[in-house]
């Protein structure tokens, strides 16, 4: 609980999406076979890591379930709305059947918003996920950043940054996605004015693995590069040769002479950043 209070979602799933005391839904898991339920359509979350699942699983194996999963009656069987993790572990663990708390159709908006919440506070979404689920809810059911941020136990402003993420290029976003990328360092190329511009912007911060208060400052100074002159002018094809390879190598770099003989100097400004150079000159 302490891990939600500091994600902005202390008051917990129950009291943003308040369980139903009566009937079936009192509040009392039952145990339900694992093959009754199936995942819900739903659901943000779009992987599930191998090694920590096998873990989840052991656990499993020893202790059993702790905590039950949140399902749906249907026609035939169960449809999952929080608890896939556990769910596939439990299968994984070779148990027949798990703890489930039981709601009466929940409406779509419900279920989505159910799934959101308890994997926020598990830490389970990529930042990317957590931006699509969000704008999920304002593009499917028409709620505002307000209403979005009040179900969610959140501000308004990290609501904002997280749609901000969905306005970088896909290179951006797949970084993101893998874990390559920060939150803050995909937001401040969010600044960047197109596609091209952000792709060289993420070169140039995995390159040099700038902070994110680093990649910030080189956004703001972000000038596009130069058009390809002719070939006759020597100095264009210079100062775009300057450009491509300190893209390449992440470091500032400065050529001098002519295109017949000249020097190429390479800054560095760390043992760390002189030890990649060398990895990318020798590789």
């Amino acid at each position: 609980m302490m891990e939600a209070k500091k994600r902005g979602l202390g008051r917990g799933l129950e009291a943003l999406i308040p369980l139903p005391s009566d009937g079936r839904e009192s509040g009392v898991p039952q145990l339900i076979a694992v093959d009754q339920i199936r995942p819900s359509s739903q659901q943000l979350r779009r992987s599930f890591e191998a090694e920590p699942l096998r873990e989840l699983a052991e656990s499993i194996r020893r202790h059993g379930v702790l905590q039950p999963v949140i399902v749906r009656a249907l026609p035939e069987g169960y449809e999952l709305l929080a608890g896939e993790r556990r769910w596939r572990a439990a299968r994984l663990a070779g148990q027949t059947r798990i703890p489930a708390l039981v709601r009466n159709e929940p409406d779509d908006l419900d279920r989505l918003v159910i799934g959101l919440i308890e994997n926020l506070q598990r830490a389970d979404l990529n930042p990317l996920e957590e931006a699509h689920g969000v704008r999920a809810l304002i593009d499917q059911y028409g709620l505002t950043q307000e209403e979005v941020a009040l179900r969610l136990g959140k501000n308004r402003v990290s609501v904002a940054q997280a749609l901000r993420l969905l306005q970088t290029c896909p290179a951006v976003q797949s970084a993101l996605a893998t874990g390559a990328l920060s939150a803050g360092h995909a937001r401040a190329l969010a600044g960047l004015p197109d596609e091209a511009a952000q792709e060289r912007g993420l070169k140039v911060v995995l390159g040099r693995r700038f902070s994110v208060r680093q990649a910030e400052a080189w956004v703001k100074t972000y000038q596009p590069a130069q058009p390809r002159r002719r070939s006759s002018d020597a100095q264009g094809v210079l100062e775009q040769l300057t450009v491509e390879v300190q893209d390449a190598l992440g470091v500032p770099v400065a050529i001098t002479g002519s295109l017949r003989r000249g020097r190429i100097c390479l800054s560095y400004a760390s043992r760390d950043e002189l030890q990649r150079l060398y990895e990318k000159l020798t590789h």
